[in-house]
């Protein structure tokens, strides 16, 4: 007897309500294909229906024309083959498939899409049947073991009915179960990221950065801050039961708050209020590549990034931080990691670290699932590991069209491997990381923690509580040994030359403690694993342009000319703040014709500059000659590691010192002793001349006595 198609939605299992998606997340995560699950049963048990809501995307062909085929195909008997019925499509001949196209136009539409409702039947006919269409589930050779409870591949594909061309096409699955409530279920712990890496923002201005630091990121797209907000309102409001475990990175909880997403940091803060549901890691201010900064000997910048990336989540969530010495849990990488890695995160206080199972050899595993082990370090650390599902990375990165055709295959493979061994004796447990370049997409975190929620195979579990099944380490084999090979390519001289400077501006504003912090996050955002070289470059130099635009703040008053009336004297040097906090500094001064108190060319002495204030330091010099010299200035941070401002004056001395009194004195004196003799040696001479010219007139021819007597007797009276 043939089974009837049924068109309206048909009742789910309990707890098993079909997994409705929202539209696909601002932004898109792909390209839409020509058919879209929307949402599916995520488990089927006896007497239940297959439901899956669709929506046909092309418009080149009438909805009339339209027509969806289904080929359902064996269960699946391991991981091995689930993968390949993902990547290459289900292989051998469908169990049950239609034997007609269904149309598209005689189903219901609801919300956007359409509603298709397959009963499944365990036994009866297989292969093609005519007419209406059922799922038949019957036994075949090479079946899975828990027959008819499995992983059964179904293929669906919509059609033009009028030549039969396939429009679109996709693989899911039709997870069976029988399980009863008591079974050991397979734990599964997913960790989400709550992660928006920032670029740098191009040619901020002075009067920007000194507003606002943070103006040398640029803020993000509307779309992915909108992705990251529906995100966290799914895991919050729709499935708050389901545990999972975030990634929260501080930079984009600032980043939330500065765009206004008040709400969604609220929603974070009641997530953090249930820890035993919600584990929120201790993860870096901003993604980072651990590895590639130890190994590029700045262990002290990861430091930094745990701290300040605890530090901004607690503060935003309202709880209290967790402090090294009393663990800070697990570190979450999906970079691969090497000893002295490990040994830097044992000292930061992680103790517990999870990373990809391709980077460890052949980590001890229960079947194809994971079991803590000891991972060694250099200087006899060591840290407890676990290694993540490969495969279930994969699928979150799968469909980026379909997304929550991508969380159905993950869920589905997470059934495989429950089937692999089902209700052992001992806790089987997996991890699903997503990888560092899944963006934040709601509809793929509805679609997966609703179908965890309540499911009969798979328990959803925080990171800590796997960890917590396994008290002891179990031991390796092959030693654990790590084979990832770490990242490089950090632009570390800039991120260093910035820190330096960050370092030297906070030891001087010690009033601006949160601004010297928004600059050092700064650096911490050119670290971020999501940019490349050249864009973690641009933003190390834009978090150069905010130091420079809060020194800019401070200048020494130059250009000007101060004349000393005397061998010494004060020389005021104005120092003008127009910064809202004081300023401690060091005040250096310099001359080569100028000598200090110390009795040197250069001397220092500590300063604090008043905020919004023309500071003036008087300093007392004293010059060695007379004429014009050069009195540099310079204003350096505490440490003398950042030179805050600089410029110079101009001295003028007039007086004469007592060396060049004593000269000129002495050439005065030379000269008037060479005068004074020049003129006694004239007058001399003048004198012999003269004397000379009179003896020759008495004593010559008789003319001349004869004169004179006439003229001595004529001057007598007769």
């Amino acid at each position: 007897m043939l089974s009837t198609l049924v068109l309206l939605a048909a009742p789910t299992p309990s707890g098993a309500s079909p997994t409705a998606a929202p539209a696909p997340a601002a932004g898109g995560r792909g390209v839409a294909p020509a058919l879209v699950l929307l949402s599916q049963t995520p488990w089927v048990t006896a007497g239940q229906s297959f439901d899956l809501h669709l929506r046909p995307t092309t418009s080149a062909v009438p909805t009339s024309s339209l027509g969806l085929t289904v080929a359902v195909y064996s269960c699946l008997s391991s991981v091995s083959g689930f993968d390949q019925s993902v990547t290459t499509g289900p292989a051998g001949d469908p169990l049950s498939s239609t034997s007609a196209p269904i149309p598209v136009s005689g189903l219901p539409t609801v919300a956007g899409g359409v509603d298709l409702s397959l009963p499944v039947v365990v036994g009866g006919s297989s292969g093609g049947s005519s007419g209406p269409y059922a799922i038949h589930l019957v036994a075949v050779g090479e079946q899975c073991q828990s027959f008819p409870a499995g992983v059964y591949p179904v293929r669906i594909e919509l059609v033009d009915t009028s030549g039969g061309a396939v429009l679109g096409s996709f693989t899911t699955h039709l997870v069976y179960s029988q399980a009863a409530a008591s079974t050991q279920r397979l734990r599964a712990a997913v960790v989400l990221p709550v992660q928006v890496t920032q670029r740098a923002s191009r040619a901020p201005s002075p009067t920007e950065l000194l507003a606002r630091p943070a103006a040398a990121l640029a803020t993000p797209p509307t779309a992915v801050t909108d992705a990251v907000a529906a995100t966290v309102a799914t895991v919050a409001t729709q499935e708050p039961s389901v545990p999972v475990t975030l990634q929260v990175s501080g930079q984009t909880v600032g980043l939330l708050g500065e765009v206004g997403r008040t709400g969604t940091v609220s929603q974070l803060a009641q997530l953090a209020a249930t820890p035993e549901v919600h584990e929120l890691t201790a993860a870096p201010y901003t993604p980072v590549d651990a590895g590639a900064l130890v190994d590029a000997g700045m262990a002290g910048e990861l430091g930094l990034q745990v701290a300040r990336g605890v530090q901004t989540v607690a503060g935003a969530t309202d709880r209290p931080a967790p402090v090294a010495s009393s663990g800070l849990g697990a570190w979450v990488s999906a970079d691969p990691l090497d000893a002295p890695t490990v040994t830097t995160l044992a000292t930061f206080g992680f103790r517990q670290v999870v990373l990809p199972a391709s980077d460890v050899v052949s980590p001890p595993s229960n079947g194809s699932t994971t079991q803590p082990f000891p991972l060694a370090g250099t200087r006899g650390t060591s840290l407890v590991a676990m290694a993540s599902d490969d495969d279930l990375t994969a699928r979150f990165t799968s469909d980026p069209g379909n997304p929550v055709l991508a969380a159905h295959q993950l869920v589905a493979e997470l059934a495989q491997l429950y089937y692999e061994r089902p209700n052992g004796d001992t806790p089987r447990a997996v991890l699903a990381v997503a990888p560092s370049s899944w963006p934040d997409d709601p509809a793929f975190v509805g679609a997966l923690l609703a179908s965890l929620d309540g499911n009969p195979l798979v328990q959803a579990v925080t990171t800590a509580q796997v960890f917590a099944l396994y008290p002891d380490p179990a031991p390796c084999r092959s030693g654990c040994r790590l084979t990832g090979t770490v990242g490089g390519g950090l632009p570390t001289a800039a991120i260093r030359v910035q820190r330096v400077r960050v370092n030297g501006f906070a030891t001087a504003a010690v009033g601006a403690r949160t601004v010297a912090q928004q600059l050092g996050d700064l650096v911490l955002g050119a670290e971020a694993r999501g940019l490349r070289p050249t864009q973690q470059s641009d933003v190390a130099a834009n978090a150069g342009l905010a130091v420079d635009a809060q020194l800019g703040q401070v200048a020494v008053e130059g250009d000007q000319s101060v004349t000393l009336t005397a061998s010494s004297g004060l020389v005021p040097v104005t120092v003008v703040s127009g910064a809202s906090y004081p300023v401690v500094a060091s005040l250096v001064l310099s001359s080569d014709k100028l000598l200090f108190p110390n009795g040197e060319t250069q001397w220092a002495r500590p300063v604090t500059l008043l905020p919004h204030h023309s500071n003036v330091v008087y300093v007392r010099v004293r010059s060695r000659a007379s004429g014009v010299f050069r009195l540099d200035v310079s204003l350096w941070s505490p440490d003398g590691s950042l030179r805050l401002a600089t410029g110079a004056l101009s001295v003028r001395s007039t007086s004469s010192s007592v060396v060049g009194v004593i000269l000129t004195a002495g050439a005065v004196l030379v000269l008037a002793v060479w005068w004074f003799r020049t003129s006694v040696r004239r007058r001399t001479a003048r004198r012999a001349e003269e004397a000379g010219a009179t003896g020759t007139g008495g004593h010559g021819d008789g003319s001349g006595t004869a004169g004179d007597t006439s003229d001595h007797d004529a001057a007598v009276p007769s």
